[in-house]
């Protein structure tokens, strides 16, 4: 048991170190030390979770992946809506309807109560991860879009990388003060 456990325990240095998994899946290498994505989005997804209101409520997760807000917002009564490029839940989540899509080309109805961009809009428009094509402006495009299916006094809930302007190309954006208002922008 002790050998499995070191063995263990290598591999994960050699992953975070070298991006090991990433490398075998086809996917860009992380920058060394990795990112935290899992702890990241586990604190996100209860914030939305302890934050969505009562139902009923027409909603749309955009790039889920195996989030937890579905089922939650499901719970609540909602009408619920989730697009991704890459995961499609509608094998694993009952009640959802679910759109395997590139949010900025999908249609989606307007009219909406909630919507939850959960660490997702800052890979929207960066070429090499989840299938998506090059858009500089992918991320600002798809921000018009919400704010077009919103409904007046809906709620978005949107969570991203706060600090210096930069693009971790293919990873993904980090906002500041010259992308974030024009992320923002018209809310």
């Amino acid at each position: 048991m002790a050998l499995r456990q070191l063995a263990g325990n290598f591999a994960k240095r050699m992953n975070k170190r070298y991006g090991v998994l990433a490398w075998l899946k086809g996917e860009p290498r992380p920058p060394i030390g990795g990112f935290d994505l899992e702890g990241e989005k586990i604190i996100d997804w209860g914030w939305i979770c302890v934050n969505l209101p009562p139902g009923p409520k027409r909603a749309l997760e955009v790039g889920p992946g195996n989030s937890p807000t579905i089922p939650a917002m499901l719970a609540l009564g909602y009408d619920v809506t989730a697009i991704d490029l890459c995961t499609d839940l509608s094998t694993t989540v009952a009640g959802c309807h679910f759109i395997l899509s590139d949010f900025r080309k999908a249609e989606i109805q307007p009219g909406l109560d909630v919507i939850v961009l959960c660490s997702v809009i800052e890979h929207i428009g960066l070429s090499g991860r989840y299938g998506s094509h090059e858009d500089p402006d992918g991320d600002v495009k798809a921000m018009q879009k919400v704010r077009s299916l919103l409904n007046p006094g809906g709620l978005v809930f949107l969570t991203i990388p706060l600090g210096t302007d930069v693009v971790h190309r293919p990873w993904h954006r980090v906002y500041g003060t010259l992308r974030l208002p024009q992320l923002l922008r018209g809310f």
